[in-house]
């Protein structure tokens, strides 16, 4: 039992409970997906602030370490298309998620309190980008969804702001 809090096992637990944690609670209570709002934020002060390449994505981001560890063992590891994680596709899907959340934030239904509708908002993108990163995880290798995440492809376009060129490669899936 000790060994277990000495291995990354433990984490890629918590992982998962914090993501099940979201995505179900939501459904009870959409303040949860303000977790998720909590995460890019943290997402976007270390791409500013790290030296390192998608620094959330490798030492926060629960999603991805969640992805691995649970898919692992049924995966069918199939190699991903080249296209889906070109720097031209991934940044189409990241501005149009930017755009239809952003867009989504200032539509508040009548009778809906902010933080509960903004919470909705992002536990929506959470079940969206969860099921997205399920079946992809599946069908081709456990992370794939890092491959074409939003979040890492924010990560590495203000990456390349700050450095001033484009020292950004494609991910590895």
């Amino acid at each position: 039992m000790l060994a277990i809090f000495r291995s990354r096992t433990l984490t890629n637990i918590l992982s998962i409970v914090f993501v099940l944690t979201v995505a179900i609670g939501g459904f009870f209570l959409r303040e949860f997906g303000l977790a998720l709002a909590a995460l890019m934020v943290t997402a976007i002060v270390l791409a500013l602030s790290s030296p390192k390449p998608r620094a959330f994505c490798s030492a926060v981001c629960p999603r991805g370490r969640a992805l691995g560890f649970a898919l692992a063992p049924i995966s069918l590891r199939r190699s991903f298309p080249r296209v889906f994680s070109s720097r031209a596709f991934r940044r189409f899907l990241c501005g149009t998620t930017m755009f239809l959340v952003f867009m989504s934030l200032f539509q508040v239904a009548p009778g809906v309190g902010i933080a509960e509708w903004a919470g909705m908002v992002f536990w929506t993108l959470c079940l969206i980008t969860l099921s997205a990163g399920i079946i992809l995880g599946f069908i081709f290798k456990p992370r794939t969804w890092c491959a074409v995440c939003p979040l890492g492809t924010l990560q590495d376009t203000i990456r390349e702001g700050r450095s001033g060129g484009s020292r950004n490669r494609e991910p590895a899936v």
